[in-house]
């Protein structure tokens, strides 16, 4: 009942037009929503001639339904633009009617039904991006429906009828967050995350939860919840992590965005290896509020889609001031952009007249920038911004080394604060009762309040929860350490601001002047080494984006573009330029259930709510935890902790 209350007031909330706290001091993006769908160039050189005559474009029509393909709605590869396109009457169904949000938000959901838990050619195995899907997502769309109605059209809402996948540490006051553990089962926000916030109130229909590795330990989509995600591409390859169900889903066409958290590379590896755009901001742009965390001083959440301009548009509804963020105050809110689809301009912002830095050191690693085929691909994907007008350079951070702060215990306790400051209700308290103190006011935190003493984490995850259950909860992040930090960010910027050789001399332009770096071009994964820790490390910005196929295992690669501290903007429109130029994109093959049917939502949220199916009806509380183990070495193999 109390979910519902909550549901009707967010209803309410909508119909009389309220924005809430998400509006920022910058122009809304609505009016470029329809720039840039990732498959033309819609950047600034449209007004620059008047009057001409345009060559009417032919009439092609591959299904033989009498309906231009230019017209017909695709949701295969849909983007933001192409949404409110069909909404305004400017694009119909395959059998030519019209389409609501309504309309498109069931055929998402019918497309999850279908494909999700569907063995596939490519590989044998199912996709299992999708943890979860809202069971108010229909209702959602109807109340967006309803405001276009009363609005004439999507208003303010940039991201009207945008149907998003969360990554299940992101919290929702209509459904539970449970990190991918058992052990966190019952989990109930009281508010949504300040992201999520954010994207409800720029018209987003939040359609589910993706699945992600347990506690976002891993980097390979494993968790006990959803055994194993795979790659769309070919599933007998890895979809990178922790972020794998966002990145396996957005890839295979399970939604039109998706969230992903990085603490290390969990935005960027995903991303790469399925074929997306994903951009982790600097920390501070998007709140770490409601987002349960790794490391405070690492972490941050960013959007995941398939094309840059809908990563721009969602990150300009997720990047709002939060003053409940301490971070947040880095970045104060008259600095802030606001509308980031203003970086779409390829005249302004592009790639012709900029410096970008290819990392050749980093820390003492010389393959930052990829190996192998990846390798050649960035490589292949350098000379195509040199042809479009970059100088490039090579640059040298042989000073470079990882850090971190505090302890991962303490961050984990004092989210939990946070949690139930506002109204969240959950049966774990803490990490670990056995090791809780008056620290963020866990010293009550006993027995299976503590999510370790559950015996319910994956016994994959156990050890690791358990070393760092080890750690300190009361170990917060010292000045000494947080100053590390702010040094070896000021060492980086430091040299994109004046480039060196590799032996230390300094790199100037014909006049002697130092050569400054807009942007450095690495690795995200899955080849370059650690290349993660370069931004977690100095909690500055990246971008990826697609650069072509490793045929050897039919599955997509991608490069990082990074940048300075709160200059997310430079690293959109360089993206967008090069994705515009290259268009490498593609979408994976992947086939249905027999017969197209999968179920309904219920029958699908019970059957994801227990991968194992011996536990599907019962709560992990009374679950012997010496067969919960046994069964799920059978399915998944022995820990290796």
């Amino acid at each position: 009942m109390r979910f519902l209350v909550l549901f009707l007031a967010s209803i309410t909330m909508f119909l009389v037009g309220c924005n809430s706290g998400s509006s920022s001091s910058s122009s809304s993006p609505a009016s470029s929503s329809s720039a840039g769908s990732g498959s033309e160039d819609s950047g600034s050189n449209g007004s620059d001639v008047e009057d001409t005559e345009t060559e009417e474009e032919p009439f092609v029509d591959e299904n033989n339904n009498g309906i231009s393909d230019q017209r017909e709605f695709a949701l295969v590869e849909a983007t933001m633009a192409d949404v409110h396109a069909v909404l305004a009457g400017e694009m119909v169904a395959e059998n030519g009617e019209a389409l609501t949000c309504v309309d498109i938000t069931q055929m998402y959901i019918d497309r999850i039904l279908a494909y999700n838990d569907t063995p596939q050619q490519n590989g044998g195995l199912p996709i299992l991006g999708v943890l979860a899907i809202m069971p108010n997502a229909l209702e959602q769309a109807a109340v967006l429906d309803a405001m276009y109605e009363r609005d004439r059209g999507i208003g303010d809402r940039f991201l009207h009828c945008m149907p998003v996948l969360l990554k299940d540490n992101y919290d929702t006051f209509d459904y539970p967050t449970t990190q991918g553990s058992y052990s966190m089962l019952g989990h109930q926000a009281g508010v949504d995350a300040h992201s999520v916030d954010g994207l409800r109130q720029a018209g987003a229909v939040i359609l589910g939860k993706a699945n992600q590795d347990e506690f976002a330990y891993f980097t390979t989509g494993f968790s006990a919840r959803a055994i194993q995600v795979r790659n769309p591409y070919n599933t007998l390859e890895s979809p990178a992590g922790s972020s794998s169900g966002t990145g396996a889903s957005i890839a295979a066409n399970f939604a039109l965005g998706g969230t992903g958290s990085d603490t290390c590379q969990s935005i960027r590896h995903p991303s790469s290896v399925n074929g997306l755009v994903g951009i982790r901001p600097s920390l501070g742009v998007i709140s770490q509020h409601g987002i349960y965390p790794l490391s405070h001083e690492r972490d941050t959440g960013g959007p995941m889609t398939r094309t840059v301009t809908d990563a721009a548009l969602m990150l300009s509804a997720m990047a709002t001031y939060d003053s409940r963020d301490p971070k947040a105050a880095w970045y104060p809110e008259t600095d802030r952009p606001g509308d980031y689809t203003q970086f779409l301009d390829r005249a302004v912002y592009g790639v012709a007249g900029r410096n970008i830095g290819v990392v050749r050191d980093l820390g003492g690693s010389t393959s930052a920038a990829g190996t192998g085929v990846q390798g050649e691909l960035i490589a292949a994907a350098v000379a195509k911004l040199e042809a479009m007008g970059a100088t490039v350079y090579d640059v040298y951070l042989p000073d470079f080394a990882s850090l971190s702060a505090g302890s991962r215990h303490y961050d984990m306790n004092q989210y939990f604060v946070g949690f139930e400051a506002e109204g969240g209700s959950s049966p774990r308290r803490c990490l670990s009762s056995a090791r809780a103190t008056d620290t963020n006011d866990r010293g009550d935190c006993a027995g299976i309040d503590g999510i370790l003493e559950t015996g319910r984490v994956g016994p994959r995850t156990a050890g690791l929860v358990a070393l760092t259950a080890s750690d300190s909860p009361d170990l917060a992040p010292t000045d000494t350490q947080l100053q590390a930090i702010r040094d070896m960010r000021d060492y980086v910027t430091g040299v994109m601001d004046a480039i060196t050789d590799a032996s230390g001399n300094p790199v100037v332009d014909a006049s002697g002047n130092a050569i400054r770096v807009d942007a450095l071009i690495l690795s995200p994964g899955p080849t370059g080494g650690r290349t993660c820790d370069f931004g977690s490390t100095t909690q500055m910005g990246s971008i990826v984006v697609p650069v072509g196929f490793d045929e050897s295992v039919g599955v997509p690669r991608g490069m990082e573009i990074f940048v300075r501290q709160f200059d997310e903007g430079t690293g959109i429109g360089i993206a967008y330029d090069y994705e515009q130029e290259t268009l490498h994109r593609k979408p994976p093959v992947i086939n249905p259930a027999p017969g197209g049917e999968g179920g309904t939502i219920a029958e699908f949220n019970a059957r994801q709510r227990a991968a194992v199916a011996t536990y599907a009806e019962q709560p992990p509380e009374t679950i012997d935890p010496a067969h919960f183990v046994e069964v799920l070495e059978a399915l998944a193999g022995p820990s290796d902790n």
